[in-house]
């Protein structure tokens, strides 16, 4: 019999009679409606406490318990399957439990300590002279078992010895101890829960709440109509394009301003100036129901229409690129931008680097022959508005679309704040996506680049 370790109090079974003493002690638990009702957890304790008792527990790793017990590919991934920390969290619950009966005071503990995965024994100093003599002793009976307080009774008790609070027995009937303790173990967790949230919030709560926490109706401007992205970008009086050579573009009037549709015919409206390309409406309709799960209502505006005052009256959400005035006004004073001529290419510019071309494509190019599009997201604080901005625009069509996908998907926002720092939860900033594209249908976007202002 090995002596307990002076710091920890852990004891370490040595010969096949101390290993046995464990063994029994791990039945007598599994033997309990802890853990009975259950497959996987006598599974996963089982092989925890066997690989310990054989002197492997340092090896004990989530990877590996996913591997041996649950039968995972040895390449799954621990972030989107968490089943053996959630497995590992309910089996140390269900142990708290079963030495928090009195009738088990006296008998030897195995615990399962936070943030391990190997359990240690400690020998009861009330009993532990016969627990080193009783290598033969059977499992409790039946009758013991059942001699033991129901499931609910331990839990409660439970968090009620965990969180501070006096022990209710003492005071009150059976009936109402359980109900008062039912409550108040229900006030707990719901206000642990409440606290958690607002101290650890998600990387997308982050991301949206400086537009939701505003109760106005969130405003979408969308592109629309038939004209180029380089007219729209000259009557903005941003882009000065390169005009193409050839007849179309040569013959093609350049609207002087952004309102320029209203003198257009009924026929010109239904025809082509109210047309929507669809990828933005993809982006559009994958953040409009973001919102509308958040409780927000939001209201859709052509972009030709859409005047400064309109984009005072509530948070903005700029959709498109190079064919949409307002974003282009929006990212003039930002680090990334848009530029290019339409009888070159387009490309992402970055001003501190500014002969950097890499984030371009051409547009007069066949559409199966893209394979590559680039998009720029952005949160501004729009000085000229006093509302908060969010900007979803590709270069392409395709990147409009991926961009808008980004933006409500938990597992890219995450790793957009961590690129972002400690200033992604009020700092404005802008990322740079890139995303393969295949006949016009882009994949998943990547970020290129990160900026914060």
């Amino acid at each position: 019999m090995s002596p307990e370790d002076s710091k920890s109090g852990a004891w370490t079974p040595v010969t096949e009679q101390d290993k046995e003493l464990v063994r029994q002690q791990m039945n007598r638990l599994l033997a309990t409606s802890h853990f009975s009702n259950s497959r996987r957890y006598p599974l996963l304790f089982r092989f925890i406490v066997e690989e310990t008792l054989e002197g492997r527990g340092e090896f004990l790793k989530e990877r590996l318990l996913g591997v041996r017990v649950f039968d995972r590919p040895a390449n799954y991934d621990t972030a989107e399957d968490p089943v053996v920390r959630v497995t590992i969290a309910e089996i140390r619950k269900r142990i708290a439990q079963y030495y928090h009966e009195e009738a088990h005071g006296s008998e030897m503990r195995i615990e399962l300590l936070s943030g391990h995965y190997a359990p240690e024994f400690r020998l009861s100093k009330e009993a532990g002279s016969d627990q080193h003599h009783a290598s033969g002793r059977e499992l409790p009976s039946e009758n013991e078992q059942t001699a033991q307080p129901d499931a609910l009774h331990a839990q409660l008790q439970t968090t009620a010895v965990t969180s501070g609070l006096p022990d209710l027995k003492p005071r009150f009937s059976h009936p109402f101890r359980y109900v008062l303790g039912f409550a108040i173990a229900l006030l707990i967790v719901l206000g642990a829960g409440i606290f958690w949230k607002w101290t650890h919030p998600s990387a997308i709560d982050q991301l949206w709440s400086p537009l939701l926490a505003d109760r106005r109706t969130v405003i979408f401007c969308l592109p629309v109509g038939s004209h180029s992205g380089i007219m729209t970008g000259t009557a903005a009086g941003i882009l000065v394009p390169e005009q193409d050579s050839t007849p179309d573009h040569a013959n093609t009037p350049v609207p002087t301003a952004p309102d320029a549709p209203r003198n257009s015919t009924f026929l010109a409206h239904e025809v082509l100036e109210e047309n929507v390309v669809f990828s933005d409406v993809l982006a559009t309709q994958r953040i409009s129901n973001y919102i509308a799960e958040h409780k927000r209502e939001s209201n859709l505006r052509p972009n030709w229409v859409t005047t400064l005052d309109d984009l005072r009256q509530g948070p903005v959400i700029l959709v498109g690129g190079l064919d949409n005035q307002w974003t282009l006004r929006a990212l003039a004073p930002l680090r990334y931008r848009f530029a290019g001529t339409n009888k070159e290419r387009y490309w992402i510019s970055d001003t501190k680097n500014p002969e950097m071309k890499d984030w371009g494509i051409d547009l007069k190019v066949p559409l199966t022959e893209v394979k590559h599009d680039y998009a720029i997201i952005a949160r501004i604080h729009d000085e000229s508005t006093g509302q908060v901005e969010m900007i979803v625009a590709g270069i392409g069509m395709s990147g409009t679309a991926a961009a808008g996908e980004f933006l409500v998907d938990p597992r890219q926002i995450e790793e957009l704040r961590r690129q972002a720092g400690s200033g992604f939860r009020d700092h404005d900033f802008e990322a740079v996506l890139s995303m393969d594209v295949v006949n016009g249908i882009a994949g998943s976007p990547r970020i290129l680049a990160v900026a914060v202002r």
